[in-house]
């Protein structure tokens, strides 16, 4: 595809859903927050030391370390169950990690902010805001007393202690981001007005913040959205600064030089950013990991790698420029977002130099390491043949995919299953290796599951890096789209997931894992296999200076192991699924371990 030759088709397709679509969805002008109040946060007491959880992911780094060591290796086991808080259900909470500042627990979702008590699980206050919406939500953020949390395509900002919406910011608290990133970023196609979820444009994760600047990433690229947007916006005020597409749409965009052979002559979609952004101020760069191309299993209308869809991207912190770019997966036709990570990390090498890292995990099991300031591999990457016959019509496979290899030259071990192994004739028969296409008129059994949302976790402290994974797999037959899809819709597969023949068959049940790497060598040090339900969405893992993983199932269990030795040290049974990632925190000196289990905060302590 030529630019010049799809920008009125991309323009008229933009135009109509803004003539149809703009309307029906309320302006933030019309939004009105409605504040309940409830009990009062815990009294802070002077001399007793207090450890907030600020951000998803608790740092910049995403390292989702704690430097609590009050629970530890030797008595994590004696954890009870302090206090429960049930959200409403018309709030999906499901995958969220809540905040924590100065004894107040903060989370959102849909159209609410909530406030507890830390301690005590009590409701201190709700802010509903009348015109939100938006699906699953991983967790807000919090700058100098505010709290940031996102709703479909806006970002809200409440005051901490108020629960009231901060006025200055956007308009009184409100701030349509996509849409006005949208606007900066292509004037002419997006006039004033414009509702980027008219073209299913919204945020799932939360903003990263360094200086004064909130940099925001767009999902979700199963929307057929001409690509994903990072965004800086001020703080304060909510005004942009720059906005980044990982699938660059014309001359002008970043990287668009780089990116344009790689798409064929169809529309360039896809690349939707699912997770927190990293952030190192001192090489002054922000990490993006970029999902999937679409559609998603016909690529016949973009023939090439599609740039810089399932890519690990460097940007500069004050303009956005690109700084370097590594895609781990070229032309999916599977599904294989990026969606973990990315996690970045200081590590020590065999000859004693120091590696500063970021490492990525996917859909296709395996872990990706990088040194951050570059994008070269820590270790080697190498393009390796892959199966290129496809019945679909059109379809040119990518002959190679990258596949990582630790210092000794051998292929890392991945952390979930990368071939499904049937003890039945049958079956056996049906499965196919990774990478391997599928196809328009037969079921191939195939693994999928991989990464999935839930965030790595790195200690300094055991320089181990732990990252969470799903052994599952999925059959589906490809429904050939080809450039049959407008922007803004879905498709690509034939309905077949989670097949009768994968039901049952004992030998191969759903689970997840938990595996220990140290990043330098690319070695696995320990793995954990645990139960699952589903090849879906799970939880992520946060790590303490007391040497103990905490680590959710969808069963329904939260456990501790030892973080050097793997070792299980602690397990709970809630009543329902945790999909989301645990977090820690201490107030008034006594160290908190809370998790979400679908819509109960469960928190625990010690005796």
């Amino acid at each position: 595809m030529r630019p010049s030759k799809n920008l009125p088709l991309y323009r008229a397709l933009a135009m109509l859903a803004l003539t149809t679509i703009v309307g029906l969805y309320p302006t933030t002008a019309d939004a009105q927050a409605r504040i309940t109040t409830g009990g009062n946060p815990p009294s802070i007491i002077a001399g007793q030391s207090q450890t907030n959880w600020e951000s998803n992911n608790l740092d910049r780094y995403n390292q989702r370390f704690s430097e609590l060591d009050q629970i530890d290796t030797t008595n994590v086991g004696q954890l009870e169950r302090l206090w429960t808080f049930d959200v409403p259900s018309t709030i999906n909470v499901r995958q969220v990690t809540p905040l924590v500042v100065d004894g107040v627990m903060y989370l959102h979702g849909r159209d609410s902010v909530l406030a507890l008590n830390a301690v005590t699980g009590e409701s201190v206050w709700t802010t509903e805001v009348e015109g939100m919406t938006g699906g699953t939500v991983r967790g807000p953020l919090h700058v100098d007393g505010r709290i940031y949390s996102y709703h479909g395509d806006q970002l809200v900002a409440t005051d901490t202690e108020t629960g009231e919406l901060v006025e200055e910011f956007g308009d009184d608290g409100i701030l349509p981001v996509l849409s006005l990133a949208l606007q900066h970023k292509y004037p002419d196609t997006y006039p004033p007005g414009f509702d980027a979820l008219s073209m299913r444009y919204r945020i799932n994760s939360s903003p990263a913040y360094h200086d004064g600047t909130l940099y925001v990433g767009s999902a979700i690229s199963e929307g057929n959205i001409p690509g994903g947007l990072v965004v800086a916006a001020d703080a304060d005020t909510g005004a942009i600064k720059w906005v980044f597409n990982t699938v660059p749409q014309r001359p002008q965009d970043e990287g668009f030089e780089i990116a344009d052979p790689t798409w064929g002559y169809g529309k360039r979609a896809g690349g939707g950013i699912w997770t927190q952004p990293a952030i190192d101020a001192e090489l002054g760069l922000v990490y993006v990991n970029a999902a999937n191309p679409m559609p998603p299993y016909d690529g016949s209308a973009r023939a090439g790698k599609n740039l810089f869809t399932n890519s690990t991207i460097a940007l500069d912190l004050e303009t956005g420029a690109l700084r370097w770019y590594y895609q781990t997966i070229h032309h999916d036709l599977w599904d294989w977002d990026n969606i973990t990570g990315p996690t970045l990390f200081d590590v020590t090498d065999a000859n004693g130099e120091t590696i500063k890292g970021i490492a990525a995990a996917g859909k296709n099991c395996l872990l990706y390491m990088w040194h951050r300031d570059t994008g070269e591999p820590i270790n080697p990457m190498v393009e390796t043949p892959v199966e290129i016959r496809s019945n679909v019509p059109g379809e040119v496979v990518y002959p190679t995919q990258p596949i990582p290899y630790n210092a000794r030259g051998v292929q890392m071990t991945p952390f979930c299953a990368t071939y499904l192994h049937f003890d039945d004739p049958e079956l056996r028969a049906k499965a196919r290796p990774m990478y391997w296409p599928y196809a328009t008129d037969e079921h191939f059994l195939v693994a999928h599951g991989g990464s999935s949302f839930g965030a790595p976790s790195f200690s300094p402290r055991t320089g181990l890096l732990y990252v969470t994974g799903k052994n599952a797999g999925v059959s589906l037959l490809v429904k050939p789209v080809g450039e049959g899809l407008e922007f803004g819709q879905g498709g690509g597969h034939v309905p077949g997931f989670d097949i009768d023949e994968l039901n049952r068959v004992p030998e191969f049940p759903r689970t997840t894992t938990l595996t220990a790497y140290e990043p330098a060598s690319g070695e696995e040090m320990w793995q954990q296999i645990l139960p699952s339900v589903t090849f879906g969405a799970s939880s992520g893992s946060v790590v303490t200076a007391g040497d103990v993983v905490f680590q959710g199932t969808e069963d329904g269990g939260l456990y501790g192991f030892h973080a050097e030795t793997g070792g299980q040290l602690f397990h709970y049974m809630a009543e329902s699924t945790i999909q989301s990632s645990p977090l820690t925190y201490e107030v008034n000196g006594t160290q908190y371990v809370t998790v979400i289990a679908t819509g109960s905060i469960l928190t625990f302590a010690l005796p």
